[in-house]
């Protein structure tokens, strides 16, 4: 009944007031408020299938030793304390995480110290469930006429393996022609 549905959630809900969250995240941080509320409604029970954190600015075109090396940091801090998180709620094995950027950057440098928008980007899957290892082809040495390497797997191929794989749904009925 929807009354006991309700009922059920009010109380799964109410339990999230005494979860700690995990220690080790990077202090004061929006990636480790955004991360530690993730394991929380992980841990939750709720059936929750898929979280997205938006995070970061990686649009370097200038100085991006400088900037990008302090995010970097925090990324990998918050990851490894996110993995820690979860398996303290002993769900670590039930969780993938998924980082990737919505646009790649050239390989060589601008006048700027940076570099541009360019074809392709890395994408990170990790959890204890993932095989690890490189998935798919180096770029080499071929470019591309914009000066850009040639990109041989195509990033919607991983969301498809991610959602055939991992949570067993239709890639088709999520990523239509891809």
């Amino acid at each position: 009944s929807i009354y006991g549905l309700t009922v059920d959630v009010s109380n799964r809900l109410g339990g999230l007031r005494t979860v700690q969250p995990g220690s080790g995240y990077p202090a004061n941080t929006d990636l480790s408020r955004k991360l530690q509320l993730a394991a929380t409604l992980l841990g939750a029970g709720l059936g929750t299938r898929i979280i997205t954190i938006d995070w970061g600015s990686f649009d370097t075109h200038g100085d991006q030793l400088a900037s990008q090396d302090p995010q970097l940091s925090v990324l990998s801090r918050g990851l490894a304390a996110f993995k820690d998180d979860l398996a303290a709620r002993g769900i670590e094995d039930k969780v993938v995480t998924m980082v990737f950027s919505e646009f790649g950057r050239r390989l060589a440098d601008n006048d700027s110290g940076g570099t541009d928008h360019g074809a392709g980007g890395m994408m990170l899957v990790s959890g204890s469930s993932v095989k690890g290892g490189l998935a798919g082809e180096l770029p080499g040495v071929m470019f591309d006429h914009d000066g850009d390497p040639v990109v041989k797997t195509d990033f919607r191929s991983v969301y498809q393996s991610r959602i055939a794989e991992w949570l067993g749904g239709d890639p088709a009925a999520v990523l239509p022609g891809g």
